[in-house]
């Protein structure tokens, strides 16, 4: 089958850095609808893959796949490799060099900072129609999109995807209760999970410590583990979530939005989305669209094994399943539709 887009590497600034990412153009000279598409926290390039301190590679490339369905539908698709990840600067390395602890010199706030520069330089390309812009905010990035939509009136509309409504010590309390809650199973399950989420154990032993140093204002909480190696962990996104508390950044969108989220969500309970869905209608949002993805996970997988061996491969890193096709042909079909449903 011949081709229907093209992938073109861009950059652009924010602030001091430069980011680079791919731009990715269905056939034809255009001006494309686009979809810019917003990763979470992590250290995560521009195809979705969670890249380590050392350079190592998770693979995840969600966005990438997202980016080629949505061409192969006639829109464009933007994503990025993050502040200090990839080819993009930021942080005391060289673009393309590992990028060590990202929370180090990166924080929800230039996250934010870094998503409206992203919409501006899509706002100015030749080839992006600069009225039909929809921000996709994965995760957390769901939070970044949020915050951003107070500061921009550029977009058309929003997807948030796997979005968290609660507060970020709720949150991250029910998160290190499961890690903690698979590692009591016994070694064996132990050394798993350490091997596939390096040090989350020890952080899930010290986050309620971590969590009152944020409310008092510190940057930074250190610990010496039995080998007498320092380790340091950077609170100043933990202080930044405080201050500006998930569920009440909702408010912040009111142009037409999609709520989706899978039902087999283990890092965001799928209740989250029925709740966000209701925040943002009770801010005054009038074009809310929720749905529900039957059998997809957070990463949008459709799951076939059942909720134990669901939850031993999120724990171990276990084979996550293919993209789920209703989740994707539901994002295409809302961005279609809304330019039918607002041609101007």
């Amino acid at each position: 089958m011949a081709s229907t887009h093209t992938r073109t590497e861009v950059s652009f600034p924010s602030g001091e850095e430069v980011l680079v990412g791919d731009l990715v153009l269905p056939d034809g000279p255009g001006p494309h609808p686009v979809v810019l598409s917003v990763a979470g926290t992590g250290p995560q390039d521009r195809y979705g893959n969670q890249v380590l301190p050392d350079g190592t590679i998770d693979p995840h490339p969600r966005h990438r796949w997202v980016g080629e369905r949505l061409a192969a539908a006639g829109i464009a698709q933007m994503c990025w490799d993050k502040r200090g990840v990839g080819a993009s600067t930021g942080g005391d390395r060289a673009a393309g060099d590992p990028p060590g602890d990202r929370d180090a010199h990166a924080n929800v706030e230039t996250d934010v900072v870094d998503l409206l520069a992203a919409v501006d330089f899509l706002a100015s390309h030749e080839r992006i129609d600069p009225r039909r812009i929809v921000v996709m905010g994965t995760s957390a990035g769901a939070h970044f999109t949020c915050r951003a939509a107070a500061r921009t009136d550029v977009p058309a509309g929003y997807v948030l995807w796997g979005g968290v409504h609660q507060e970020i010590d709720e949150f991250a309390a029910y998160i290190y209760a499961l890690i903690r809650s698979w590692a009591a199973r016994g070694d064996a399950e132990r050394e798993a999970m350490e091997a596939n989420k390096p040090g989350a154990l020890a952080t899930a032993d010290r986050w309620p410590a971590m969590l009152e140093a944020a409310r008092r204002g510190e940057t930074t909480f250190e610990w010496t583990d039995e080998d007498g190696e320092v380790h340091i962990r950077y609170l100043t996104r933990t202080i930044q979530e405080l201050e500006h508390a998930y569920p009440e950044q909702f408010a912040n969108v009111t142009r037409p939005v999609m709520v989706i989220h899978g039902d087999r969500d283990i890092n965001v309970p799928v209740q989250q989305a029925h709740d966000s869905a209701a925040a943002l209608r009770a801010a005054g949002n009038d074009d809310v669209t929720l749905l529900i993805v039957r059998g997809a996970d957070h990463g949008m997988h459709a799951i076939a094994v059942d909720d134990e061996e669901h939850l031993r491969r999120w724990m171990t890193g276990g084979d996550r399943g293919p993209q789920s096709e209703l989740f994707i042909g539901a994002v295409i079909g809302w961005v279609r539709d809304l330019w039918v449903r607002y041609p101007s």
